[in-house]
């Protein structure tokens, strides 16, 4: 088992906490938090984001829990100097194909599914109910929120936000930094 420290104890952080926890791989657990807080749902609050030294090795791993994909990448970027592992955290309920490629630093909500050859890359956040797609691709530091349906062949290019309940369709190409809103269904390129 390693220890697992958590940046950012917000709503994703506390998401990140439940999936940590039903993972059972982390015999301790703390969170990083610029706010002035001493405990998130009972779990301890460290200091803050800027302190992330101060706490390696004693937490060997880490997962950066902010919803800004552009500093959500940062933060990665600072920890991975630093020497942190930067796990994955996937919920245990996910399903996950043999025949995926995923990177680290993800987070896989509750009931993701990610099909054969599809590409994950780097500090991603799939929320609940999510389907990427065989052979889709996911770059770096992207947020796909609830129910949304990646189709195959689809990319979506790095620091991408997809809101809730959208589908990208066959092949589609999405460029980097998009943003496409809740409920959106998305057929050419954008």
């Amino acid at each position: 088992m390693s220890s697992l420290l958590i940046i950012g104890a917000g709503g994703h952080g506390r998401c990140c906490l439940d999936i940590a926890l039903s993972m059972n791989q982390f015999d301790k657990i703390a969170f990083l938090d610029d706010k002035e807080t001493e405990t998130i749902n009972s779990i301890k609050v460290l200091g803050t984001a800027q302190e992330l030294e101060k706490y390696y090795p004693v937490y060997d791993s880490i997962v950066v829990a902010i919803g800004n994909n552009k500093v959500r990448k940062q933060m990665m970027e600072k920890a991975k100097e630093i020497g942190y592992n930067l796990v994955n955290l996937k919920h245990p309920s996910a399903i996950i194909s043999h025949f995926a490629n995923i990177g680290y630093g993800n987070v896989i909500f509750p009931n993701a599914v990610i099909e054969a050859n599809s590409y994950i890359g780097y500090g991603n956040v799939i929320c609940a109910n999510t389907v990427i797609n065989h052979d889709a691709t996911i770059k770096d530091y992207c947020l796909i929120y609830s129910n949304t349906t990646i189709r195959p062949e689809s990319i979506v290019n790095s620091l991408t936000r997809i809101e809730s309940n959208c589908c990208i369709g066959f092949g589609t190409i999405l460029p980097e930094g998009s943003y496409i809103g809740e409920g959106s269904s998305v057929n050419k390129n954008v």
